[in-house]
């Protein structure tokens, strides 16, 4: 996620999407996307602390559209991703997508809950993510993030890495049971959704939700911001798992070309 709730940046906290923790260089990444034009401060949180820090600076113009696709990347399906992300088509008139600081390349992480080490993010090729931000309140939504791995094995260990890691999280952040056990199931796309709760400086509690799809070397997070209202609005659904299912499909329906050779 990675960050946001962002679990990735979240992320995990998505956030993060955005998952994810979304550790607090993806937050800082999602709050500067979530600045409209002028110089303002923006509460950037570190999901896996429950820390608040204000940061300040000037974000992107959200009227230009996001990265349509990762740059610099030797990936022959890299192009694909953008079909996978949430776009402006996606969501209705009160909100705006737009890339993040580095949303395109893989110098930022994509794992990143609870500030674990995960050593299947060296097999990354290709990064893609967006977020939703509502402009009225300056507010980011949801993030996506759609990631591609040299092989199978490298997203694979990737879910095997995320479902190690609530275990290791500082005792500020208490997981709940898996959110998704009755959700509608997309086949040949695999999912781990976390929900936890982190307790932030002031004392007051943020629920997060933090979805991973993962389909051949493919890799989709999709991260909520306010599990507890759901603000984020996708082709009309705003319930997680309506959401979660529109990913999943766009998921299944890459080509098995683009998911299982090597890159």
């Amino acid at each position: 996620m990675a960050d946001q709730p962002t679990p990735g940046d979240g992320g995990c906290p998505p956030d993060n999407g955005g998952v994810s923790r979304s550790s607090l260089r993806k937050a800082l990444r999602i709050a500067a996307a979530a600045t409209v034009v002028v110089v303002m401060v923006a509460a950037a949180r570190d999901l896996s602390r429950g820390s608040s820090r204000p940061t300040v600076g000037q974000g992107p113009d959200l009227t230009t559209p996001g990265p349509t696709a990762p740059s610099q990347s030797r990936d022959p399906s890299a192009a694909l991703l953008a079909d996978l992300v949430v776009n402006d088509a996606d969501v209705g008139p009160s909100l705006t997508v737009a890339g993040l600081p580095g949303g395109n390349g893989l110098t930022e992480p994509t794992l990143d809950l609870c500030n674990g080490k995960f050593p299947s993010e060296s097999q990354r090729s290709a990064r893609l993510q967006v977020a939703a931000v509502d402009q009225a309140q300056g507010d980011t939504v949801l993030s996506t993030e759609a990631v591609l791995y040299s092989s199978g094995a490298g997203t694979a260990a990737a879910l095997n890495e995320l479902k190690a890691t609530p275990g290791t999280c500082p005792a500020d952040t208490r997981f709940g049971p898996a959110p998704d056990t009755g959700w509608p199931q997309v086949p040949t796309v695999e999912r781990l959704a976390f929900a936890f709760d982190s307790v932030e400086a002031n004392g007051d509690t943020s629920h997060r939700l933090v979805v991973y799809l993962r389909r051949g070397r493919a890799l989709l997070g999709v991260y909520f911001f306010h599990a507890d209202t759901p603000t984020a609005v996708v082709q009309g659904k705003t319930a997680a798992a309506d959401i979660v299912n529109i990913f999943a499909n766009r998921l299944a329906k890459l080509p098995v070309s683009a998911i299982s050779t090597t890159a």
